[in-house]
């Protein structure tokens, strides 16, 4: 090969790559994703940082909610699937009604979670009004 071939140069480490404390690049500048996160959200990217305390009852029933529509979605999404592909008309209702109990699980733990959570804003309401009198 010739002198001048630069592949050649490079196979025998004769050259060297761009220089890294070269800072006449003028081109874009890639924005740092991670420091945006963390100065709107206040977490590093290892997930710590500001924790916030949630209460046990309000976590058990996000995710008892969550657990009954995610199960209500699959029974009636696999209702008319099993009837289509099996055509078995009482386990596909089956699921179906299923699906629709899950569904209604889940608003009847909705409601009673933001039932105690208006009898707990009452509460504070009421004693607010006791105190200021």
């Amino acid at each position: 090969m010739s002198d001048d071939d630069p592949v050649e140069g490079f196979v025998e480490g004769s050259v060297e790559p761009f220089d890294e404390s070269d800072e006449s690049y003028d081109g874009p500048k890639t924005r740092d994703m991670e420091a945006e996160l963390r100065d709107r959200t206040g977490v590093d990217a290892g997930g710590t940082g500001l924790e916030t305390g949630v209460d046990s009852e309000t976590a058990s029933a996000f995710w008892a909610a969550v657990i009954y529509v995610n199960a209500g979605v699959l029974l009636v999404a696999l209702g008319p699937v099993v009837y289509a592909l099996r055509g078995l008309p009482l386990v596909s209702a089956v699921l179906v009604a299923g699906g629709v109990v899950a569904f209604l699980r889940a608003y009847s733990v909705y409601r009673e979670f933001d039932a105690t959570g208006e009898e707990d804003a009452a509460g504070e309401e009421a004693s607010d009004a006791s105190d200021g009198n």
